[in-house]
Formats: structure tokens, sequence, C-alpha cells
């Protein structure tokens, strides 16, 4: 059976050469923008490591008894476990700890998928860390991340880390027109609209309106208080930051007159229109470079996020 996972080819042939090797770690930690197909990886690792299909290199068959009690969330050796409201909490990663000492049921190994880990508060990372210093031999502990620097240098030090990366959006856009067979003008700006994210423009197509857009809050916003509010869903959904600089780019375009084909948000072009003649060149052109700087301070050191995305906010707003 051919998994069924668009993109990330080389993170599949790691994992198979991992199970073939049995060199299987006891943490894992996907990092990567929301919806770009961490969970999807993390759900096929499993079945690669149970699947009880017998060949020369391992595969899921997707049809023995192991493979489909994974499809249909029943196998009893493995556990998503996912935040509770907002966090995940100490009494989640306790639980864990007292169900991982235990021998799988019957895997040769039991699997725990933690998803938006960086949404622990300390206490529970503190207390999760305890696991990754000495997990139990037979364990595997994956966890999913889209903001890497949430996380303590400890956590992140314990773990093998595999980087996910959204697809370029000319190959999502030509998948979506083989695979899905949407019209070539709605894939890419479906595909756009997504920031290459498989899993975002999957959902976009699901729910029927795939072309919706909304220009951001930020663009039209002239109360300067706004910016905290704006900084903490920034800081809540921060692969929103990449996307914000195609907005400004399209002022930038309109702005100059340039050909409507170079626009990126063209389903908002009379909106984004509107919005121009508040804008000078130069604004613009700083905007764009302060989302640039901000996401390079939260990817590449250790600030805090919040303070450092409530300062973007105020420059944009200025």
């Amino acid at each position: 059976m051919q998994h069924p996972i668009i993109g990330h080819q080389q993170i599949i042939d790691q994992l198979q050469h991992t199970v073939a090797s049995g060199r299987i770690a006891g943490a894992y930690l996907f990092v990567g923008p929301a919806g770009v197909g961490k969970e999807t990886v993390a759900h096929y690792f499993a079945q690669l490591i149970f699947c009880q299909q017998e060949t020369a290199s391992p595969r899921v068959c997707g049809t023995c008894l192991a493979c489909r009690k994974v499809d249909s969330g029943n196998h009893p050796d493995l556990q998503f476990i996912r935040p509770e409201g907002s966090l995940l909490k100490i009494g989640q990663i306790r639980a864990l700890q007292r169900q991982v000492i235990y021998e799988p049921l019957e895997a040769s190994r039991k699997i725990y998928i933690l998803t938006d880990v960086d949404r622990m508060n300390p206490e529970a990372e503190n207390c999760l860390l305890k696991t990754l210093e000495e997990p139990p031999a037979a364990s595997v502990l994956i966890l999913l991340t889209s903001n890497i620097q949430a996380l303590l240098p400890t956590t992140r030090s314990r773990c093998q880390i595999l980087q996910f990366h959204p697809m370029p959006t000319q190959e999502l856009a030509e998948i979506l027109v083989d695979q899905f067979s949407v019209v070539p003008k709605q894939a890419t700006a479906l595909a756009i609209a997504a920031g290459g994210s498989v899993g975002k423009a999957l959902t976009q197509l699901e729910n029927g309106d795939p072309l919706t857009e909304k220009v951001p809050e930020i663009l039209r916003e002239t109360d300067r208080l706004a910016a905290f509010r704006l900084a903490e869903d920034f800081k809540n959904n921060p692969e929103t930051l990449g996307e914000l600089v195609t907005w400004y780019r399209d002022l930038l375009f309109l702005q100059q007159g340039a050909p409507r084909e170079l626009i990126t948000h063209i389903y908002s072009v009379e909106e984004l229109r509107t919005i121009v003649p508040y804008y000078s060149r130069l604004r613009i052109q700083q905007a764009i470079q302060t989302i640039f700087d901000t996401k390079s301070l939260l990817e590449n050191t250790n600030t805090n996020a919040t303070l450092a995305l409530e300062v973007m906010c105020l420059k944009l707003l200025k």
C-alpha cells in the first residue's frame, strides 16, 4: 500500500529507515506550521511501527488487524493526548506517566502522540521532562508543535526533532488539480490562502467555500490599543505572520498599479483597493520588514513572544 501522505517524502523515508533499522527513539518532536501534516505523519509512523505485514522493507499494509485498529482509533497501544480547553494540563501528563510504565498490550511498543505541546503550562512541561529524560524502553512519545520556541531547551534536547515545511504553493495547486479535481484558478487561490499547508487547503475545500478570505484586521485597524488583542491572536496562530506579509505585498502591488496576476489575494482585491489610500509606499515597506524581523526573533531566539508581537503590532498600527 502506497502511503497517502501528500509531501514530506524525506521525513517518510527517514521514518521508514528508522523502523527498518530498529533504532526507534524514545521521543520525537515534530515541528511545523498548523495544518502542515505533522499529525498525519505521526499517525503513519505509529501504523508503520505496528504493521504486522512482513515485507523486505517497512511499509503500512493498511489491511492487517493492527493497521485497521490504528485507522479506527481502537489500537490499545496508541493514545492521542490533546489540550483540554486551551492547555495541555499537568493532570494529563501525570496520567501518561502512570500508563507509560506498563508493557504494551499487543504491539512491541506503546505510542503516545501529544498535540500542541507548546500549550503546556510550565508545571506540565517540567512533569513531562521526567519521562523524556528516562523514557521506558517500550514506549515512543511523539510531540507535535507549531512553536518550538515556546518549549524549554531541555525539552527540545531530549527529542529527535523533525522539521515540517509547507509545500510550494504551485506544487500544492497542482496536487489539488490532479488529485481533488479543483479547477486551476481556484486551486492556485486555495494554495496561496492556505500558505502551502495541505491540511488547511483540504479543510477549506471540505468546508465548501475555499476562496473566502478575510482581510487581516490589522490592515484596517486605527486604534493602537488594539495592538495587544491582535498580538494575542498572532501568538495563538504564529503561522499567520508569514501570510500577513502577502497582504502587505498586495497593498504595495495595488499601489504601484501592478498587473492583477501578481496579486496573491485576488478575491479580496476590491476591499484592498479601499485600504490602499491609507498607506504610503514607505509604510508598507516598513511593515513588511517589521514582520520579517519579528518572525526571525521568534524563530531564532528565546525572546518573550507576547512582548515581541505587541511591539510588532504597535509598529504596524503607528
